[in-house]
């Protein structure tokens, strides 16, 4: 599995923007713009094999599903190894660690997503994080992250991932300026930059 997360994070280092699909009609316009990683954040459980197939045939690219946001998908040990064994996606995202940890059991890439609202919620998703070891962590909203970066333990925790609220790409710059590896955003306009346009 090392191998997998290591082939994402190469892929996060060339494109650190990864497109967050809310519907299926969003998958092309993402994947003409060359992008690499792929968040899927809505549909149905009736569209999700045909979305991650569309992704997957262009080859060379990692598709995560976010399992709590999925109508019609469980939210247990099922869901996980339906998905590991019928659906070609590489990874799943979720706020539960009972999922993170049924995941990695199913061979998937795993990463736990947490709200860091307040100090308390941050004590907390670290306490998250030492007992379900994801694959890396994808920290909302992403605009704290300059602020929150130098009171993190990074050196501690696997990758950081930011998502939410990042409209601009001077949002985006000082987002990525801070321990994060990669945004993640469903907004169209930020999926083609990259380290080096900017």
């Amino acid at each position: 599995m090392s191998s997998d997360r290591d082939s994402l994070l190469d892929k996060l280092e060339q494109n650190p923007v990864i497109a967050g699909l809310r519907d299926a009609s969003a998958v092309r316009l993402a994947l003409a713009k060359g992008m690499q990683v792929f968040f899927i954040l809505g549909g149905t459980i009736l569209e999700l094999d045909e979305v991650v197939r569309a992704i997957k045939a262009k080859g060379d690219t990692t598709a995560f599903v976010h399992i709590d946001l999925i109508p019609g998908l469980g939210k247990d040990q099922v869901a996980v190894d339906y998905l590991a064994k019928r659906v070609p996606l590489d990874g799943v995202v979720t706020t539960r660690s009972h999922l993170i940890r049924a995941a990695k059991d199913a061979g998937l890439l795993a990463i736990q997503r947490l709200f860091a609202l307040d100090s308390e919620a941050v004590r907390t998703g670290l306490n998250i994080l030492r007992s379900s070891e994801p694959d890396a962590v994808e920290i909302l909203p992403a605009l704290v992250l300059p602020y929150l970066g130098h009171k993190l333990p990074v050196a501690s925790m696997p990758p950081i991932i930011a998502g939410g609220l990042v409209e601009t790409v001077a949002e985006l710059r000082a987002v990525l300026d801070s321990p994060a590896v990669a945004v993640s955003t469903s907004r169209v306009e930020l999926w083609e930059w990259s380290k080096k346009r900017c």
